[in-house]
Order: C-alpha cells, then sequence, then structure tokens
C-alpha cells in the first residue's frame, strides 16, 4: 500500500514542499559526510555509528539521518532536556552544548555523546543541529565505555548532563576540555571526533540559513509544520488498517554483567482507531548491571520497529512518532533510575524492545484487510550486538583501544518474499556497516585469520533468516590485551514467523597456546581445523578483564535471523542450490526441509515423499489433509475468515475461537537441543529458568504454523 496523494490545503505548493522536504533532507546527510570526513575514529568513519538531525525550537525533529535509527529517541530526548535545561540562559552563535549521560540526557549510553548547536537566523532562534556519535572511550572502570563489572553508574564513565558548554561563540570552553581530556584514556582521539561532531553541526546551521534565507522565515516554518502533519497523516492511515485490540508480548535480556539470570521486557500494545499505546508495564524491575535502558534508547528502539513496519516511505520527522504513546514504569529495566549502570542497555534490553515490538506488529498486521500492511509481517531480527573491545600497548609503545565494530554482522529476519539478509546489523542500523580488515589490521595490532560467514545460525524456513558472521583475530604487534566481551543474543534467540524456525545465538571463545606463529611462519593459512589449541575457553555472555596473550586466538560467532513460513514450503530448488553454495548442509536439507538430493539437484519425488513423511512424524499419523508443493511462505501464516481461522497452504481449518492455538497441535522443546536437531547453534542454559520453543502444527495437514521461543519460570534446564 503507497499512500494516496493528500490534498493540500489552499496556498500550498507540493513542489515546494517537496523541495524543503528533501533540503532538510539532505543537510543532515551533508552532516553526516562532514563528520566522516572529520573523524579520526573508524566507529564513525568505517561503521556509521552516528547520527545527525535537526530540530525546531521546541525539540521537535526536523530531519534525521539515515544511520542509527535507535538516536531518534536519544537525540530527542537530549535536546528537549537541554532546552529545559538552559531556558532563560543567554545563548549565542557558535555555541554548542555537549551531554551523554543516559539518566539526565537522554544518551542510549555514556559512549553515544551528544553535541548540539542553536541555530540563529536575525537574531531568532530557529532551530537545533545535533551530531551524536560513539566515542572509543569516555572514562569509567573499562576502556570503551562497556561495563560489565559495573554496579551502578558512577563506575561507567564521565557523566556529561544537559547544559554542559563545550562551545561559546565558536571557541572551546578551555576549563571544559581540560577536565574532559584528564578522563579519557584517548584523549586525542576524543578530542578529534568532539571536534568532528561541531563541525557536522557547524555544517547543518550552514546550510538550513542557506534555506531559510531562500523561502523566507514565515514560508518556511509553515512548510515544515505541513510536513509534519501530512507525515502523522500518513501513518495514522496505515494503522487504522490494524484491527482494534490488545497485543501481549515479552521478550528477555541475558546476564547482567554479574549474574547469568534472565530479565523480562514486557510490552502491552493496545490499539484504537488510529492510535497506538506501548505500555511496557510488567517488565523487570532496574538491576544492578549495565543492562537497563535509557528513557531515551527505549524510544528509539520502539521507533526502530515501528519506522520499517508501518513508515518505510515516509519521509522521517516529528509526525511520525505521533500516533505513538510509549509507557514505562520509573524504576524498571526499560526506564531506570540513578544509580542504575546503563552502558549497554541499548544494545541488550534496548534490542529486544524492538524484537517485542516486531512481535507485536505481527501479531496485529497478519489480522489486516489491507494485504501491504499484511505484508509487513517478518521473522525477528537477531538484534544485539555481539561485542568485543580490546585495550593495551601495542609493541611501539602506543595505547589503543579498539572496539571492533565487526560486532555488527547480525542477520536479519526472513520477510514475506525473501530470505533475509546476511549480516543485516541491528534493525536500528539503516545503513550498518562492517569495518574493512584491512582498516583494522592497519589501525590495530591484530590479525584476521577468517571472516566468513557463521553457518550455524540462520532460522530455517520458507524463507531462510539471514545469517550472522563468524570471524576470529590474533595478536600482531602486541604482547597482551585487556578484552571485553558481550554476547546478548546467546540464550534467548530470534523468533520465526509463521512457521520459520528461531535463528542461532552468538558467542566467544579464547583458543589459547595455539600454533598460528608457526603455520604463518610456514606460509599455511591457519583454520579452525588446524590451529591445536591448548584450550578453547567459552567465555561468558558478559565477561570483562579477559586477558589475550600473543599466541592465542579470538573466535566470535553472530546471531542470525528467524526464518518465514514452513521449511517444508520452502523451494526445493533453493534448498539444493543453499546445499551446492554451503549455507545448509545435506543433512539439513533433508532433516529440516524435506529435500532428496540427487547429483546437487533435488529429487522431486523423493522430496514429495519425505516432506509426507515428516508432516506423518509431526503428527504421529498420517495427514488428512495434503500440501501443495507451490503454497507460498506466508500461506502457514493462520488467517481468519467469516468461519474462522484456517490454514492457507491447505485449507485446513484451526476453529472459531478468539486464538487459533487452541485448535493447533503443540509440542514443546528444550530450544538449544530442538535447534541443534536442525544445526542451529544456541547457548544452552544450565541452571534457572528454561528456555523452551513451543511448536504448533495444523492437525489436518501437519504445517508447522509457529514456532516460539518461551522462558519458561521451571528450574531444570533438561525439559523434565
Amino acid at each position: 500500500m503507497t499512500s494516496a496523494p493528500h490534498a493540500l490545503p489552499d496556498g500550498y505548493d507540493p513542489v515546494t514542499l517537496e523541495v524543503i522536504r528533501m533540503r532538510l533532507d539532505s543537510i543532515v546527510e551533508e552532516m553526516g559526510i562532514a563528520m566522516i570526513r572529520s573523524s579520526g575514529s573508524p566507529v564513525i568513519t568505517e561503521a556509521g555509528d552516528f547520527n545527525t538531525a535537526l530540530f525546531d525550537p521546541t525539540g521537535r525533529i526536523y530531519a534525521y539521518s539515515d544511520y542509527v535509527q535507535f538516536h531518534i529517541g536519544s537525540g530527542s530526548v537530549a535536546v528537549q532536556n537541554l532546552v529545559k535545561t538552559i531556558e532563560g540562559e543567554p545563548l549565542a552563535p557558535g555555541d554548542a552544548f555537549i551531554s551523554n549521560d543516559p539518566h539526565t540526557a537522554g544518551a542510549s549510553h555514556p559512549p553515544d555523546t551528544n553535541v548540539i548547536s542553536p541555530i540563529f537566523h536575525a537574531d531568532e532562534l530557529v532551530g537545533w543541529a545535533q551530531s551524536q556519535a560513539h566515542l572509543l572511550d569516555v572514562g569509567g572502570m573499562t576502556p570503551g565505555g562497556f561495563a560489565p563489572g559495573a554496579h551502578d553508574c558512577y563506575s561507567e564513565a564521565l557523566r556529561l548532563p544537559p547544559g554542559v558548554k563545550i562551545f561559546e561563540r565558536g571557541e572551546p570552553v578551555e576549563w571544559v576540555r581540560r577536565l574532559l581530556l584528564n578522563n579519557v584514556r584517548v584523549p586525542a582521539l576524543f578530542w578529534n571526533d568532539v571536534r568532528s561532531l561541531v563541525a557536522s553541526n557547524n555544517t547543518g546551521i550552514r546550510r538550513l540559513l542557506s534555506t531559510i534565507e531562500e523561502f523566507g522565515p514565515d514560508r518556511f516554518r509553515n512548510y515544515t509544520k505541513l510536513s509534519f502533519e501530512l507525515a502523522e497523516q500518513v501513518v495514522r492511515e496505515r494503522i487504522a488498517h490494524i484491527p482494534d485490540g490488545t497485543y501481549t508480548a515479552e521478550e528477555w535480556t541475558e546476564h547482567n554483567g554479574h549474574v547469568d539470570e534472565l530479565y523480562r521486557v514486557a510490552c502491552t500494545m493496545t490499539k484504537r482507531d488510529r492510535q497506538v499505546s506501548f505500555d511496557f508495564t510488567g517488565s523487570s524491575e532496574q538491576t544492578d548491571g549495565f543492562i537497563n535502558c535509557s528513557y531515551g534508547a527505549l524510544v528509539g528502539s520502539v521507533a526502530s520497529a515501528i519506522v520499517p513496519i508501518l513508515a518505510w516511505d515516509v519521509p522521517f520527522n516529528e509526525g511520525v512518532m505521533t500516533a505513538f504513546d510509549i509507557v514505562a514504569e520509573p524504576g524498571s529495566i526499560v526506564n531506570p533510575r540513578p544509580p542504575a549502570p546503563i552502558s549497554n542497555g541499548h544494545l541488550t534490553t534496548g534490542a529486544r524492545v524492538s524484537r517485542v515490538v516486531t512481535k507485536l506488529m505481527n501479531d496485529a498486521c497478519r489480522a489486516s484487510d489491507d494485504d501491504t500492511v499484511r505484508s509487513r509481517t517478518q521473522g525477528v531480527w537477531a538484534d544485539s550486538w555481539t561485542g568485543g573491545i580490546s585495550a593495551g600497548t601495542a609493541d611501539n609503545g602506543e595505547y589503543f583501544v579498539l572496539f571492533n565494530m565487526d560486532g555488527g554482522g547480525m542477520g536479519a529476519g526472513a520477510q514475506p518474499e525473501l530470505d533475509g539478509l546476511d549480516c543485516a546489523g541491528m534493525m536500528t542500523q539503516v545503513n550498518n556497516m562492517l569495518p574493512d580488515v584491512e582498516m583494522n589490521e592497519m589501525l590495530y595490532p591484530v590479525l584476521y585469520l577468517w571472516k566468513q560467514l557463521n553457518t550455524d545460525s540462520a532460522g530455517h524456513g520458507a524463507h531462510r533468516g539471514g545469517l550472522g558472521l563468524r570471524f576470529a583475530w590474533t595478536l600482531h604487534g602486541a604482547q597482551e590485551v585487556t578484552q571485553t566481551v558481550f554476547a546478548p543474543n546467546a540464550q534467548v534467540v530470534a523468533d520465526g514467523y509463521g512457521g520459520g524456525l528461531p535463528g542461532g545465538g552468538s558467542g566467544h571463545e579464547v583458543w589459547r597456546r595455539t600454533d598460528v606463529a608457526g603455520q604463518l611462519a610456514e606460509g599455511r593459512v591457519p583454520t579452525r581445523d588446524t590451529l591445536g589449541a591448548e584450550e578453547k575457553e567459552l567465555l561468558a555472555i558478559n565477561q570483562q578483564s579477559v586477558p589475550i596473550r600473543s599466541g592465542d586466538v579470538l573466535v566470535q560467532w553472530i546471531a542470525g535471523g528467524g526464518g518465514y513460513g514452513d521449511p517444508l514450503l520452502r523451494d526445493p530448488a533453493l534448498v539444493a542450490a543453499d546445499v551446492r553454495d554451503r549455507y545448509v548442509p545435506a543433512a539439513t536439507a533433508q532433516y529440516t526441509y524435506g529435500v532428496v538430493l540427487a547429483d546437487g539437484v533435488a529429487d522431486e519425488a523423493a522430496t514429495r515423499r519425505a516432506r509426507t513423511a515428516l508432516r506423518r512424524a509431526r503428527l504421529g499419523r498420517n495427514p488428512a489433509r495434503e500440501v501443495p508443493e507451490a503454497s507460498p511462505a506466508e500461506s502457514s501464516a493462520p488467517r481468519r475468515d467469516a468461519h474462522g481461522w484456517y490454514v492457507p497452504a491447505s485449507g485446513a481449518r484451526l476453529g472459531t475461537g478468539e486464538d487459533w492455538h487452541d485448535a493447533a497441535l503443540r509440542t514443546t522443546h528444550v530450544a538449544a537441543d530442538r535447534l541443534a536437531e536442525h544445526g542451529v547453534r544456541a547457548r544452552p542454559r544450565t541452571e534457572g529458568r528454561r528456555v523452551l520453543i513451543d511448536e504448533f502444527y495444523s492437525p489436518d495437514c501437519g504445517t508447522l504454523l509457529e514456532a516460539r521461543v518461551r522462558v519458561d519460570a521451571h528450574v531444570d534446564a533438561h525439559g523434565e
């Protein structure tokens, strides 16, 4: 569904409206280019972990760049809180304010540092330029700003609230600069990146003032107000195609840095007419670990899921978010209070927020009367960041901090028409980039041994979830580093949709005392099978102060996205191609997809028999209905008509109740064990809550309708 053109109010020209809208979009993109060209950090230049935006005087978004979407929330809260904090204080052109405190300034976490500059036209405040980027170090107990060992926010970083002026009338505020640089480990890089944020804002200021001069202040103000209204109107029209009702879902954050517990992210979505409310009441209380999600990151994480689902073609401005209300209890894991630590909350709990919103929208959109809205369903993304931060002194005597942006290589959820994108990044990373191997090796004392797709990670389905990344490096030019790791999608993995299976998880190992130096000296390329490690140390989901020495190898694997549709509905030719391309082993092709290969090609007759046998095994008897081989992926997701629920793949009925699950055949398995049967790797839990998979089948045709990851309160990890 593309939105029908809307009639403009009298006196407004559609060409002018579009020119101003596109001018604002181009300005924030140019701000990003200015930042990239002036920064010295690969986090910005290689991975694009930043955002740029323009706001009106009250803090409403004029335009936002397409880099990291959860900064929509943190950037907006930062500007709005700054406006409140400095109300009545004198401002001048060339001023710039710096902030990074998640509790008071809305930052996603302390390394995501905001620089915000006022914009004046003829002595009138007409807006704000905002640039935000992940800076390599912001002080605190752990290099790089991620602190799994922190029990409070005071251990994590130097905290800058709203209202700290870093530039005044175009010149650095020297005492503030000295204070900042005295508290970070890489002061030269830190200050250069702060200057690059200021340069980005200055670029936006010049271009916005030029635009206002061209169109006139009143005309510019009126057209931007109309742009807000039109964006809101389009989104509300799409919401109207979702059935009114209340939808519930939950996700779970893993390991708070101290204990291997699971923390609930609960959400109730209420849709009435053209308005949606997301209520996170029932989520876990804040914890003393670094997984608490700031309110700014919460807003951005909701936007990360909503924008691509309902506003994929709507120019982003304040109007897009107006149709959504967000409720979160203060003191909870999704809206913590000081002294809660928060340095990884956006990549753990925030990512779970995006996943839970995706699941809620899947439930809501599947019942829409509009084909386009219904097609916005998808497998859940692996949404998480599998991080690695290395800090130490190189052989040349230079201290370094490597925040490895390869952690962004997680798989996307499968779509109604296509497989999920491999190494797509988080849902929030519109312009995700992975660093070049050569760039990391040039800047840091590491040598990559492999960088490849993680074939243990994809959620199988009629359309397969995207694969994550798998890589390994060893030290080259340093004798020892201290490593911080986090793998927040290890145990509670990404759900599939409509019978698609969940994806695999993430993790780290250190292979101790390998033969890597000897093999390289002999001209041999080390592989996973030849390194000969004396010990393979599986690291905790979150861990800091891990020593890695010369001769050790750090191995990291990253999670994959959930599948879409019953795997038995996948085109056998695609499965055969997957086997040839080594995406899927031949054993998985037959066990999971029911595809029998002969000389690399799917044997049609044998495949039909194999799939019938698998459906029979699911039911414990012969299916009462056959499933045509040409059924599309979405045909395994139950739909409702005037007569109740039915399975589109076969026409089998599922009753007339409110919930089709009641009429389905259900089986339950321990998640890690069940996924291992399909060649997918997830970390088992050995104590505490169990992670399970509930599988729901049509009792008539044996179609897999849903494979849902669920956390159970039972303490036996073996399903007994």
